[in-house]
């Protein structure tokens, strides 16, 4: 995870909801030693964060799912 970290955040633009899920399922994995799918582990990483970015990962995980559709367009300085 260590050695992905660094591309993964590289390559947020334009394919945020999935970086933004694989690194909550990273968080997951590296606080528990479980391996969690994207919505399973966003459900373990909200109660953890601040609501600025619980709101973020929440949008993540409703457009994985197919209940909305994610516009990052204006969300740059909340992603970063």
């Amino acid at each position: 995870m260590k050695d992905s970290l660094p591309g993964l955040i590289a390559n947020l633009k334009g394919d945020e909801r999935n970086v933004i899920l694989t690194l909550a399922c990273m968080w997951v994995t590296a606080a528990t030693g479980e391996f969690m799918v994207k919505d399973e582990a966003v459900q373990w990483v909200i109660p953890h964060l601040p609501k600025e970015q619980a709101a973020l990962i929440e949008l993540a995980e409703k457009a994985y799912r197919g209940e909305c559709f994610d516009d990052w367009e204006n969300l740059d300085a909340e992603l970063k």
